[in-house]
């Protein structure tokens, strides 16, 4: 009988702290006190909005502005007829692979000895082609269709090793 008392007492006792309110609560809240959230927002003037569209407008024209880029160029830095020559070959058989950006190609010519000149053909400032340049337009030729294939084949290589070197399998956080 006893226990029965005591587990009856035990669930009266919880059910009517269930339903009460926190007493503790109320003891220390003040008059001042907020039991709950009553916080009402207000809508803004309309000059502070519409100063707020602007803003977001400019920066949005300012990422956009960031984004463009020039991709693809091709810089002639030759000296003699022989470079321009080697140039124009160059140019005329330049297509550049699918996917590829961020790119420029600079083709820049020394002199060498004699009637013979130095011939470099760069990728972003990474010299892909170098050779010496005779006057005859028959080796002129071929060497700008050798010097295209190895630019193209340059840019696939590299375009295809950026994007496994930024994979999931790569990242990571560096510690071994």
């Amino acid at each position: 009988m006893k226990l029965l008392y005591f587990i009856l007492s035990i669930i009266i006792f919880t059910f009517n702290g269930v339903t009460q309110p926190d007493s503790l609560i109320q003891s220390t809240a003040k008059p001042d006190t907020l039991l709950r959230d009553t916080t009402h927002f207000k809508k803004a003037p309309e000059a502070l909005q519409k100063l707020i569209g602007e803003i977001t407008k400019q920066q949005v024209l300012v990422s956009k502005d960031a984004e463009l880029e020039l991709d693809g160029m091709l810089l002639d830095e030759t000296k003699t007829k022989s470079g321009k020559d080697f140039y124009d070959f160059f140019y005329n058989r330049w297509e550049a692979p699918s996917g590829v950006k961020n790119y420029s190609i600079l083709i820049t010519e020394t002199p060498f000895r004699l009637m013979t000149t130095q011939i470099e053909v760069k990728i972003n400032e990474t010299t892909v082609f170098q050779s010496f340049l005779q006057p005859r337009a028959d080796i002129v030729e071929q060497l700008a269709e050798y010097a295209v294939a190895q630019t193209q084949m340059y840019l696939a290589n590299y375009e295809e090793l950026m994007r496994q070197l930024e994979g999931k399998d790569q990242a990571g956080t560096g510690i071994y």
